[in-house]
Protein backbone atom coordinates (compact mmCIF):
# COMPACT_ATOMS: atom_id res chain seq x y z
CA UNK A 1 0.00 0.00 0.00
CA UNK A 2 2.84 2.40 0.83
CA UNK A 3 4.39 1.74 -2.58
CA UNK A 4 1.10 2.47 -4.35
CA UNK A 5 0.67 5.73 -2.42
CA UNK A 6 4.23 6.78 -3.25
CA UNK A 7 3.64 6.08 -6.93
CA UNK A 8 0.40 8.06 -6.88
CA UNK A 9 2.19 10.99 -5.26
CA UNK A 10 4.88 10.94 -7.91
CA UNK A 11 2.25 10.95 -10.64
CA UNK A 12 0.55 13.94 -9.06
CA UNK A 13 3.80 15.87 -8.78
CA UNK A 14 4.60 15.24 -12.41
CA UNK A 15 1.17 16.40 -13.52
CA UNK A 16 0.03 12.88 -14.25
CA UNK A 17 3.10 11.82 -16.22
CA UNK A 18 6.26 10.24 -14.87
CA UNK A 19 9.58 11.52 -16.28
CA UNK A 20 10.02 9.81 -19.63
CA UNK A 21 13.27 8.10 -20.52
CA UNK A 22 14.62 9.44 -23.80
CA UNK A 23 17.05 7.42 -25.85
CA UNK A 24 18.46 7.16 -29.36
CA UNK A 25 18.19 3.78 -31.06
CA UNK A 26 19.48 2.41 -34.34
CA UNK A 27 16.78 2.18 -37.01
CA UNK A 28 17.52 0.72 -40.44
CA UNK A 29 20.36 2.73 -41.92
CA UNK A 30 19.89 5.55 -39.43
CA UNK A 31 18.58 6.43 -35.99
CA UNK A 32 15.41 7.45 -34.23
CA UNK A 33 14.63 9.17 -30.97
CA UNK A 34 12.37 7.37 -28.49
CA UNK A 35 10.60 9.02 -25.57
CA UNK A 36 8.92 6.75 -23.09
CA UNK A 37 9.48 3.85 -25.47
CA UNK A 38 7.69 5.55 -28.37
CA UNK A 39 9.19 7.15 -31.50
CA UNK A 40 9.58 10.91 -31.09
CA UNK A 41 10.51 13.04 -34.09
CA UNK A 42 11.42 16.60 -33.18
CA UNK A 43 9.28 19.31 -34.78
CA UNK A 44 10.66 22.16 -32.76
CA UNK A 45 11.27 25.87 -32.56
CA UNK A 46 13.85 28.01 -30.84
CA UNK A 47 12.45 29.96 -27.91
CA UNK A 48 9.74 29.52 -25.29
CA UNK A 49 7.41 32.36 -26.31
CA UNK A 50 3.73 31.48 -26.92
CA UNK A 51 4.02 27.73 -26.58
CA UNK A 52 0.28 27.48 -27.22
CA UNK A 53 0.79 28.80 -30.74
CA UNK A 54 3.68 26.42 -31.31
CA UNK A 55 1.56 23.43 -30.33
CA UNK A 56 -1.33 24.66 -32.47
CA UNK A 57 1.01 24.93 -35.47
CA UNK A 58 2.02 21.27 -35.12
CA UNK A 59 5.24 21.72 -33.15
CA UNK A 60 6.17 19.39 -30.30
CA UNK A 61 9.35 20.84 -28.79
CA UNK A 62 11.16 24.08 -28.04
CA UNK A 63 14.78 24.95 -27.43
CA UNK A 64 16.44 27.10 -24.79
CA UNK A 65 20.02 28.37 -25.11
CA UNK A 66 20.58 28.38 -21.36
CA UNK A 67 19.00 26.32 -18.60
CA UNK A 68 15.20 26.52 -18.71
CA UNK A 69 13.31 27.58 -15.64
CA UNK A 70 10.88 25.21 -13.96
CA UNK A 71 8.12 27.56 -15.05
CA UNK A 72 9.16 27.13 -18.68
CA UNK A 73 9.28 23.36 -18.30
CA UNK A 74 5.87 23.38 -16.65
CA UNK A 75 4.44 25.51 -19.46
CA UNK A 76 5.88 23.18 -22.08
CA UNK A 77 4.39 20.16 -20.32
CA UNK A 78 1.03 21.93 -20.12
CA UNK A 79 0.96 22.22 -23.91
CA UNK A 80 2.29 18.75 -24.63
CA UNK A 81 5.75 20.03 -25.60
CA UNK A 82 9.27 19.04 -24.62
CA UNK A 83 12.36 21.20 -24.14
CA UNK A 84 15.88 20.83 -25.50
CA UNK A 85 17.58 22.31 -22.44
CA UNK A 86 20.65 24.44 -22.94
CA UNK A 87 23.63 24.24 -20.62
CA UNK A 88 25.82 27.33 -20.99
CA UNK A 89 29.40 26.75 -22.13
CA UNK A 90 31.84 29.65 -22.12
CA UNK A 91 32.84 31.25 -25.41
CA UNK A 92 36.40 32.44 -25.97
CA UNK A 93 35.11 35.25 -28.19
CA UNK A 94 33.23 36.55 -25.15
CA UNK A 95 36.22 36.30 -22.83
CA UNK A 96 35.98 32.79 -21.38
CA UNK A 97 39.49 31.44 -20.71
CA UNK A 98 39.77 27.65 -20.85
CA UNK A 99 43.21 27.81 -19.27
CA UNK A 100 41.63 29.34 -16.14
CA UNK A 101 41.04 26.33 -13.87
CA UNK A 102 38.68 28.25 -11.60
CA UNK A 103 36.44 29.29 -14.50
CA UNK A 104 36.36 25.76 -15.84
CA UNK A 105 35.59 24.25 -12.43
CA UNK A 106 32.74 26.71 -11.84
CA UNK A 107 31.28 25.89 -15.25
CA UNK A 108 31.35 22.18 -14.51
CA UNK A 109 29.70 22.61 -11.13
CA UNK A 110 26.97 24.82 -12.58
CA UNK A 111 26.21 22.18 -15.21
CA UNK A 112 26.13 19.44 -12.58
CA UNK A 113 23.73 21.33 -10.31
CA UNK A 114 21.45 22.28 -13.21
CA UNK A 115 21.16 18.68 -14.36
CA UNK A 116 20.45 17.48 -10.84
CA UNK A 117 17.72 20.08 -10.42
CA UNK A 118 15.88 19.52 -13.72
CA UNK A 119 16.52 15.93 -14.80
CA UNK A 120 13.27 14.62 -13.32
CA UNK A 121 10.95 16.99 -15.16
CA UNK A 122 8.62 15.22 -17.64
CA UNK A 123 9.07 17.96 -20.29
CA UNK A 124 12.84 17.50 -20.50
CA UNK A 125 13.92 15.99 -23.84
CA UNK A 126 17.72 16.26 -23.91
CA UNK A 127 20.65 18.44 -22.93
CA UNK A 128 22.56 20.77 -25.27
CA UNK A 129 26.07 21.82 -24.24
CA UNK A 130 26.66 25.37 -25.41
CA UNK A 131 25.71 27.14 -28.60
CA UNK A 132 28.28 27.95 -31.28
CA UNK A 133 30.98 27.93 -28.61
CA UNK A 134 33.65 27.41 -31.27
CA UNK A 135 32.62 30.43 -33.37
CA UNK A 136 35.61 32.71 -34.08
CA UNK A 137 37.85 30.64 -31.79
CA UNK A 138 41.46 29.90 -32.74
CA UNK A 139 42.47 26.29 -33.49
CA UNK A 140 44.14 26.13 -30.09
CA UNK A 141 41.01 27.41 -28.36
CA UNK A 142 38.83 24.96 -30.25
CA UNK A 143 40.86 22.00 -29.03
CA UNK A 144 40.37 23.16 -25.44
CA UNK A 145 36.64 23.62 -26.10
CA UNK A 146 36.22 20.09 -27.47
CA UNK A 147 38.10 18.58 -24.54
CA UNK A 148 35.94 20.49 -22.07
CA UNK A 149 32.73 19.54 -23.91
CA UNK A 150 33.74 15.91 -23.40
CA UNK A 151 34.22 16.48 -19.67
CA UNK A 152 30.86 18.22 -19.42
CA UNK A 153 29.16 15.44 -21.38
CA UNK A 154 30.54 12.90 -18.91
CA UNK A 155 29.17 14.93 -16.01
CA UNK A 156 25.74 15.11 -17.62
CA UNK A 157 25.68 11.36 -18.28
CA UNK A 158 26.77 10.61 -14.72
CA UNK A 159 23.97 12.74 -13.30
CA UNK A 160 21.30 11.85 -15.84
CA UNK A 161 21.61 8.66 -17.90
CA UNK A 162 17.99 8.98 -19.09
CA UNK A 163 18.36 11.94 -21.46
CA UNK A 164 20.79 12.29 -24.40
CA UNK A 165 23.42 15.01 -24.47
CA UNK A 166 24.60 16.95 -27.52
CA UNK A 167 26.64 20.02 -28.31
CA UNK A 168 25.61 22.69 -30.83
CA UNK A 169 27.86 23.86 -33.66
CA UNK A 170 27.85 27.02 -35.77
CA UNK A 171 27.75 24.90 -38.92
CA UNK A 172 29.98 21.94 -39.65
CA UNK A 173 33.01 24.04 -40.61
CA UNK A 174 35.99 22.38 -42.25
CA UNK A 175 36.59 19.76 -39.56
CA UNK A 176 34.21 20.33 -36.63
CA UNK A 177 32.66 16.88 -36.91
CA UNK A 178 36.01 15.17 -37.36
CA UNK A 179 37.20 16.92 -34.19
CA UNK A 180 34.07 15.97 -32.24
CA UNK A 181 34.37 12.34 -33.26
CA UNK A 182 37.94 12.32 -31.96
CA UNK A 183 37.63 14.37 -28.79
CA UNK A 184 33.98 14.00 -27.67
CA UNK A 185 33.04 10.29 -27.76
CA UNK A 186 30.52 10.68 -24.92
CA UNK A 187 28.16 12.86 -26.99
CA UNK A 188 25.05 11.01 -28.14
CA UNK A 189 24.52 13.20 -31.19
CA UNK A 190 25.38 16.62 -32.56
CA UNK A 191 23.26 19.71 -33.12
CA UNK A 192 24.06 21.92 -36.11
CA UNK A 193 22.91 25.48 -36.74
CA UNK A 194 22.47 26.15 -40.46
CA UNK A 195 20.75 28.78 -42.57
CA UNK A 196 21.59 29.05 -46.27
CA UNK A 197 23.79 26.02 -45.63
CA UNK A 198 20.69 23.86 -45.09
CA UNK A 199 20.74 23.10 -48.80
CA UNK A 200 24.15 21.46 -48.36
CA UNK A 201 23.93 20.15 -44.80
CA UNK A 202 23.39 16.38 -45.22
CA UNK A 203 26.14 16.31 -47.82
CA UNK A 204 28.52 18.24 -45.55
CA UNK A 205 27.88 15.85 -42.66
CA UNK A 206 28.57 12.85 -44.89
CA UNK A 207 31.73 14.46 -46.28
CA UNK A 208 33.22 14.65 -42.75
CA UNK A 209 32.28 11.04 -42.04
CA UNK A 210 29.92 11.74 -39.13
CA UNK A 211 28.52 8.38 -38.01
CA UNK A 212 26.28 9.38 -35.13
CA UNK A 213 22.78 10.91 -35.30
CA UNK A 214 22.29 14.64 -35.70
CA UNK A 215 19.62 17.28 -35.45
CA UNK A 216 19.26 20.80 -36.79
CA UNK A 217 19.26 23.03 -33.73
CA UNK A 218 18.66 26.26 -35.66
CA UNK A 219 17.49 26.88 -39.20
CA UNK A 220 15.71 29.76 -40.81
CA UNK A 221 16.14 32.26 -43.64
CA UNK A 222 19.34 32.92 -45.50
CA UNK A 223 21.66 34.59 -43.02
CA UNK A 224 22.87 38.18 -43.24
CA UNK A 225 26.33 36.83 -44.14
CA UNK A 226 24.91 34.75 -47.02
CA UNK A 227 23.05 37.34 -49.09
CA UNK A 228 24.03 39.98 -51.64
CA UNK A 229 24.84 43.51 -50.46
CA UNK A 230 24.02 47.00 -51.62
CA UNK A 231 26.68 49.10 -53.33
CA UNK A 232 27.43 50.65 -49.93
CA UNK A 233 27.80 47.30 -48.18
CA UNK A 234 24.49 46.61 -46.42
CA UNK A 235 23.00 43.08 -46.58
CA UNK A 236 19.83 42.72 -48.64
CA UNK A 237 17.15 40.95 -46.61
CA UNK A 238 14.71 38.54 -48.24
CA UNK A 239 11.00 39.28 -47.88
CA UNK A 240 9.13 37.17 -45.35
CA UNK A 241 7.41 35.50 -48.29
CA UNK A 242 10.77 34.53 -49.81
CA UNK A 243 11.85 33.30 -46.38
CA UNK A 244 8.73 31.17 -46.06
CA UNK A 245 9.52 29.44 -49.36
CA UNK A 246 13.12 28.90 -48.23
CA UNK A 247 11.99 27.37 -44.90
CA UNK A 248 10.04 24.73 -46.77
CA UNK A 249 12.83 24.04 -49.24
CA UNK A 250 15.42 23.78 -46.45
CA UNK A 251 13.25 21.47 -44.35
CA UNK A 252 12.55 19.20 -47.28
CA UNK A 253 16.24 18.91 -48.19
CA UNK A 254 17.99 18.69 -44.82
CA UNK A 255 15.42 17.32 -42.35
CA UNK A 256 12.52 15.36 -43.84
CA UNK A 257 13.50 11.85 -44.87
CA UNK A 258 17.07 12.05 -43.55
CA UNK A 259 17.60 8.71 -41.74
CA UNK A 260 20.25 10.01 -39.33
CA UNK A 261 18.36 13.22 -38.49
CA UNK A 262 16.32 13.26 -35.28
CA UNK A 263 14.42 16.43 -36.23
CA UNK A 264 14.93 20.17 -36.06
CA UNK A 265 14.31 23.52 -34.36
CA UNK A 266 13.27 26.44 -36.54
CA UNK A 267 14.61 29.90 -35.66
CA UNK A 268 13.08 32.04 -34.20
CA UNK A 269 9.72 31.42 -32.52
CA UNK A 270 9.37 35.02 -31.46
CA UNK A 271 11.08 38.27 -32.46
CA UNK A 272 14.49 39.79 -31.91
CA UNK A 273 16.72 42.53 -33.22
CA UNK A 274 19.53 40.94 -35.20
CA UNK A 275 20.75 43.13 -38.06
CA UNK A 276 17.11 44.19 -38.48
CA UNK A 277 14.02 43.65 -36.32
CA UNK A 278 12.52 41.33 -38.95
CA UNK A 279 15.42 39.19 -40.20
CA UNK A 280 15.11 36.10 -38.02
CA UNK A 281 11.89 36.40 -36.03
CA UNK A 282 8.79 34.58 -37.26
CA UNK A 283 6.61 37.19 -35.57
CA UNK A 284 6.52 40.99 -35.63
CA UNK A 285 7.36 42.87 -32.42
CA UNK A 286 3.64 43.12 -31.57
CA UNK A 287 3.28 39.33 -31.78
CA UNK A 288 1.70 39.14 -35.25
CA UNK A 289 2.67 35.85 -36.99
CA UNK A 290 4.34 36.13 -40.38
CA UNK A 291 3.92 33.87 -43.41
CA UNK A 292 6.93 31.88 -42.20
CA UNK A 293 4.72 30.42 -39.43
CA UNK A 294 2.30 29.06 -42.03
CA UNK A 295 5.22 27.59 -43.98
CA UNK A 296 6.76 25.68 -41.09
CA UNK A 297 3.34 24.47 -39.95
CA UNK A 298 2.82 23.08 -43.46
CA UNK A 299 6.20 21.34 -43.29
CA UNK A 300 5.30 19.78 -39.94
CA UNK A 301 1.72 18.77 -40.64
CA UNK A 302 1.44 18.52 -44.43
CA UNK A 303 -1.55 20.86 -44.36
CA UNK A 304 -1.93 24.58 -44.98
CA UNK A 305 -3.82 26.85 -42.63
CA UNK A 306 -7.36 27.54 -43.78
CA UNK A 307 -6.59 31.27 -43.43
CA UNK A 308 -3.10 31.89 -44.71
CA UNK A 309 -0.95 34.96 -44.12
CA UNK A 310 -0.57 37.65 -46.79
CA UNK A 311 2.16 37.39 -49.43
CA UNK A 312 4.44 40.12 -50.72
CA UNK A 313 5.27 39.71 -54.40
CA UNK A 314 7.20 42.93 -55.00
CA UNK A 315 8.52 46.10 -53.38
CA UNK A 316 9.93 49.22 -55.02
CA UNK A 317 11.68 52.09 -53.24
CA UNK A 318 13.12 55.01 -55.22
CA UNK A 319 14.95 57.98 -53.78
CA UNK A 320 14.94 61.57 -55.03
CA UNK A 321 15.29 65.02 -53.48
CA UNK A 322 15.31 63.79 -49.90
CA UNK A 323 12.17 61.69 -50.26
CA UNK A 324 11.35 58.04 -50.83
CA UNK A 325 8.68 56.89 -53.26
CA UNK A 326 7.50 53.49 -52.01
CA UNK A 327 5.19 50.89 -53.47
CA UNK A 328 4.43 47.26 -52.62
CA UNK A 329 2.60 44.44 -54.34
CA UNK A 330 0.87 42.24 -51.79
CA UNK A 331 -2.03 39.81 -51.82
CA UNK A 332 -4.25 37.96 -49.39
CA UNK A 333 -4.66 34.28 -50.36
CA UNK A 334 -8.34 34.45 -49.37
CA UNK A 335 -8.87 37.65 -51.34
CA UNK A 336 -9.49 39.87 -48.32
CA UNK A 337 -8.39 43.49 -47.89
CA UNK A 338 -4.91 44.28 -46.59
CA UNK A 339 -3.63 47.07 -44.40
CA UNK A 340 -0.26 48.36 -45.68
CA UNK A 341 2.00 50.19 -43.23
CA UNK A 342 5.52 51.60 -43.67
CA UNK A 343 8.23 52.82 -41.34
CA UNK A 344 11.75 54.17 -41.67
CA UNK A 345 14.60 53.31 -39.30
CA UNK A 346 18.35 53.60 -39.03
CA UNK A 347 20.06 50.71 -40.80
CA UNK A 348 22.50 49.04 -38.40
CA UNK A 349 22.80 45.76 -40.32
CA UNK A 350 26.55 46.23 -40.86
CA UNK A 351 27.28 46.07 -37.13
CA UNK A 352 30.05 43.63 -36.09
CA UNK A 353 27.85 41.52 -33.81
CA UNK A 354 28.14 37.76 -34.43
CA UNK A 355 26.51 34.57 -33.23
CA UNK A 356 23.22 36.18 -32.31
CA UNK A 357 24.71 38.44 -29.64
CA UNK A 358 22.33 41.00 -28.20
CA UNK A 359 21.66 44.11 -30.28
CA UNK A 360 19.71 47.25 -29.44
CA UNK A 361 16.40 47.86 -31.19
CA UNK A 362 16.13 50.68 -33.72
CA UNK A 363 13.63 53.50 -33.32
CA UNK A 364 11.01 54.42 -35.92
CA UNK A 365 11.93 57.73 -37.60
CA UNK A 366 8.93 58.11 -39.91
CA UNK A 367 5.67 56.33 -40.76
CA UNK A 368 3.28 56.10 -43.71
CA UNK A 369 0.50 53.87 -45.03
CA UNK A 370 -0.95 52.60 -48.30
CA UNK A 371 0.24 50.39 -51.14
CA UNK A 372 1.92 53.47 -52.64
CA UNK A 373 3.26 56.18 -50.38
CA UNK A 374 6.01 58.71 -49.72
CA UNK A 375 8.44 59.06 -46.83
CA UNK A 376 10.72 61.97 -46.03
CA UNK A 377 14.35 61.04 -45.45
CA UNK A 378 16.32 62.55 -42.56
CA UNK A 379 18.76 65.27 -43.55
CA UNK A 380 21.60 63.59 -41.66
CA UNK A 381 23.85 61.44 -43.86
CA UNK A 382 23.77 57.75 -43.03
CA UNK A 383 22.27 54.35 -43.68
CA UNK A 384 18.52 53.89 -43.37
CA UNK A 385 16.05 51.10 -44.07
CA UNK A 386 12.38 51.32 -45.02
CA UNK A 387 10.03 48.51 -43.93
CA UNK A 388 6.56 47.59 -45.14
CA UNK A 389 4.03 45.39 -43.33
CA UNK A 390 1.03 43.79 -45.05
CA UNK A 391 -1.63 42.81 -42.49
CA UNK A 392 -4.83 40.89 -43.10
CA UNK A 393 -8.04 40.96 -41.09
CA UNK A 394 -7.33 37.78 -39.16
CA UNK A 395 -4.11 38.89 -37.49
CA UNK A 396 -1.40 37.62 -39.84
CA UNK A 397 1.21 39.55 -41.81
CA UNK A 398 4.05 39.62 -44.31
CA UNK A 399 6.95 42.06 -44.37
CA UNK A 400 9.72 43.36 -46.62
CA UNK A 401 12.33 46.10 -46.53
CA UNK A 402 14.86 48.00 -48.61
CA UNK A 403 18.09 49.68 -47.58
CA UNK A 404 18.64 53.33 -48.55
CA UNK A 405 21.51 55.75 -48.04
CA UNK A 406 21.75 59.49 -47.51
CA UNK A 407 25.16 60.46 -48.86
CA UNK A 408 27.16 63.36 -47.42
CA UNK A 409 26.93 66.54 -49.52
Amino acid sequence: MVGVMKLALLLMIAGGVLPAQVRIVASGDGFRLERGGRPYYIKGAGGTWRMDLLAAAGGNSCRTWSAPTREQLDEAHKHGLTILAGLSVGKPRQGFDYSDKAQVAAQREKARQTVRALKGHPALLMWALGNETELNATPEQRLLIWKEVEQLARIVKQEDPDHPVITVLAGVGKSNLVDLAEHCPTLDAVGVNAYGGMLRLPEALAAQGWKKPWLVTEFGPRGHWEVAKTEWGMPIEDTSTEKAAFYEKAYAHAVAGQPRCLGSYVFLWGQKQEKTHTWYGMFLPDGTPLDTVDAISHSWTGQWSTDRAPRITGITVTQAKGRLQCSVQAEDPEGGPLKLEWDLRLDVSNNPSTGGDREESTAVLAKASGSTTELKLPAAPGNYRVFVYARDGSGKAATANRAVRVAPE
